[in-house]
């Protein structure tokens, strides 16, 4: 019994940890311009990235199973995608970024040293170890989120 309890605790606790890393992030879209320091939380089922700018409220960006949230104004993905980026873009296109995963349909995937590159009509696409770039010159749209080392 002890043994059941010990191992349903571990797996309680294990699972509901948040994974908090520094980082610089730059948000350049039409409607949002945004950069600076910040964290990115990590837990299951949401991503958030929170860049305090200097003088400012923290501008947080919370990403959910079905749908986005700019400072708790939450909407569904799609929706956020279009009115914030790009109509034409997938609807998973920002949890794709964030996590460094490759967009479908942009263009083949080219590997580099640590990571890769992909590139279409405009938009270009770096993902390496500790930095992920998305730059999309036709729509003014530039994601960037460099993962900080901790001191210590």
């Amino acid at each position: 019994m002890k043994k059941l309890l010990f191992v349903f605790l571990m797996l309680f606790f294990v699972g509901c940890s948040v994974k908090t890393t520094p980082v610089y992030a730059v948000i350049k879209t039409p409607k949002i311009k945004i950069s600076d320091q910040g964290f990115l939380k990590e837990g299951f089922g949401y991503k958030e990235i929170i860049i305090y700018k200097t003088g400012l409220k923290p501008f947080k960006v919370t990403i959910k199973n079905s749908y986005i949230c700019l400072n708790s104004k939450c909407m569904d993905k799609e929706k956020f995608v279009k009115e914030y980026l790009n109509e034409d873009y997938p609807a998973d296109i920002f949890d794709l970024i964030i996590e460094g995963k490759p967009i479908k349909n942009f263009g083949k995937i080219t590997k580099i040293k640590s990571g890769f590159i992909q590139r279409k009509e405009g938009i270009f696409y770096k993902v390496q170890k500790d930095k992920v770039l998305f730059r999309d010159k036709n729509q003014n749209i530039v994601i960037m989120v460099k993962r900080l080392r901790e001191k210590g």
